[in-house]
């Protein structure tokens, strides 16, 4: 999704935010979405190398890891344009203790980056069946600015309090 603007012509030139969710404290899920951008001005949705792009973002959580990429196809129109994902933001995530190992397009992310990780732990009002509290974590990864039309992937792990 794209940040607002008092028009939607202003709204198209502001960054991209992801926002995958998963089951509440899913340990083990995929998850998927795609995004079809154009000018806004044909009324057909055709995809054309120059006139559109079309990205499907994929999700998973397995064994502590969590991965998001994308698969662009005819990136060139959203690289023309300069369209980047600012932020990412993981719902629903199972585990505690924070994050680590972050890595954007394979290569780790170090603490002189301008790439942030925080969680924050989601509480339910609802008992789970065992009769303690369902509870799951939310990650957010900001100042990303990853090209919408080329492929990406950020990962990361998650802690286990002990």
């Amino acid at each position: 999704m794209q940040q607002g603007g008092l028009i939607s012509k202003a709204a198209r030139t502001t960054p991209f935010n992801l926002v995958v969710s998963f089951p509440a404290g899913a340990s083990n899920a995929t998850a998927k979405g795609n995004l079809f951008l154009d000018d806004d001005e044909l009324p057909e949705m055709n995809l054309g190398s120059g006139y559109s792009t079309y990205v499907d973002f994929y999700a998973t959580v397995s064994q502590g890891r969590v991965k998001v990429w994308s698969e662009v196809q005819e990136g060139k129109f959203a690289l023309d344009k300069g369209w980047v994902v600012e932020k990412v933001s993981v719902l629903g995530l199972d585990g505690s203790g924070g994050t680590s190992a972050l890595e954007v397009d394979g290569n780790p992310v170090t603490s002189v980056s301008s790439i942030e990780l925080s969680t924050s732990e989601q509480k339910y009002l609802e008992e789970a069946e065992d009769g303690e509290k369902t509870k799951s974590v939310m990650v957010d990864v900001n100042g990303l600015s990853l090209p919408v039309g080329k492929n990406f992937a950020v990962s990361w792990k998650m802690g286990i309090k002990a």
